[in-house]
């Protein structure tokens, strides 16, 4: 009688063991497939940077606080192609892009005075920083962060594009 009930035990905890076995691979498998459709179904973060302006909020680790002229930059996802204002003076250049990185390239400014040789300084930094460096980035508690060898050197707020008056 002892020899039954101990062979029935073990026939009962060998089928929950391959029960439980066949139910984890099933999860497993399910999850896995569910993280495969969320990566393919998670937007291009281009479509949505390029409806917003960027502004500077973070220079190299410096903070930046009620600028007179602020330092912004708005995205052109068709051409590759970005446009702003580097606190004395409008730029503009070429990008290149994924979902992880971007690289600035053939940044030109116009040519205007600043009138502090701080915000001379600061223009002269952002601008030396955009030029042909690759950098990574995320979209995170709405900012736009960029990184060299994982430390923000340039950190960007948004804000809804103006609207540009018909003419």
């Amino acid at each position: 009688m002892f020899t039954k009930l101990v062979l029935t035990a073990t026939v009962v905890l060998l089928a929950n063991t391959c029960n439980n076995r066949q139910a984890a691979t099933e999860k497993n498998e399910q999850d896995t497939a569910a993280t495969a459709q969320v990566g393919a179904t998670q937007p291009d973060p281009w479509a949505f940077i390029q409806k917003k302006r960027w502004n500077l909020i973070q220079l190299d680790g410096n903070t930046l606080t009620a600028l007179p002229n602020p330092i912004w930059l708005e995205f052109d996802t068709a051409e590759h192609r970005f446009t702003g204002h580097g606190g004395c003076n409008r730029l503009s250049g070429n990008y290149e892009a994924d979902n992880r990185q971007i690289q600035f390239k053939q940044v030109i400014s116009t040519r205007m005075a600043c009138l502090s040789d701080s915000a001379n300084e600061r223009e002269s930094t952002f601008l030396r920083l955009l030029n042909d460096h690759i950098y990574t980035f995320d979209i995170a508690e709405q900012t736009l962060n960029l990184y060299d060898s994982g430390k923000v050197v340039l950190m960007f707020g948004m804000q809804d594009k103006p609207v540009e008056p018909v003419q």
